[in-house]
């Protein structure tokens, strides 16, 4: 009888401490993780994707951006949010603004170096202005882009990043003068240097 008095005040005791734990593991990983931002500016070659249509017009240029990014909960997600400007020239008349702004998630790959490397997702809109025709629209865009880097200290750190975008057009109508206009979707590739700044240690 004795055993199963003991036996029964020893379940409450194990759940007890079971709970305990768990919580004061909760708070630990808490209060390990905290928001992190950080801003950034890339700067480097900017082309239309080699096959696409716009590539038959356009040439390389150079273009440049900045984002601005937080940490999630997770530790291994993070969103960010940018923006940059390209100038495409051509071999004719033909010239091309392009201005895209997205929001992504960014995933860091579980990667044992001394590099970090990440991969991103999301979605936006790209301001396209063309001349000499002038037109000039907000129009869908998808967003992909690689980068990786190394701390050169507390505060910065260094890298290479690559972005795509696909910027949705077959939506529009052809100008009602010029029914026969054709409108293709565009792909745009840029490469870049980027320095990170963390804005807390």
């Amino acid at each position: 009888m004795r055993r199963i008095v003991l036996f029964k005040g020893f379940i409450p005791l194990v759940l007890s401490l079971a709970v305990s734990t768990t919580a004061v593991y909760s708070q630990v990983e808490t209060e390990a993780w905290r928001f992190k931002p950080q801003i950034g500016v890339w700067f480097g070659p900017v082309t239309p994707v080699p096959g696409s249509k716009l590539s038959e017009v356009l040439t390389t240029s150079l273009g440049g951006g900045m984002f601005l990014r937080g940490n999630l909960p997770t530790n291994t997600l993070r969103t960010e949010i940018g923006a940059s400007y390209s100038y495409y020239t051509s071999r004719t008349v033909a010239r091309l603004h392009s201005i895209p702004v997205y929001g992504a998630l960014v995933y860091t790959l579980p990667i044992n170096l001394p590099l970090s490397f990440h991969i991103k997702g999301g979605a936006g809109g790209n301001f396209l202005r063309n001349y000499p025709e002038g037109a000039k629209n907000w129009l869908p865009m998808g967003y992909a882009g690689f980068e990786t880097s190394f701390p050169a200290g507390r505060l910065v750190n260094i890298g290479v990043r690559a972005d795509y975008y696909f910027v949705y057009e077959q939506h529009l109508s052809p100008p009602a003068n010029n029914p026969n206009y054709q409108i293709y979707n565009g792909h745009f590739l840029n490469f870049g240097l980027m320095v990170n700044f963390n804005l807390s240690r």
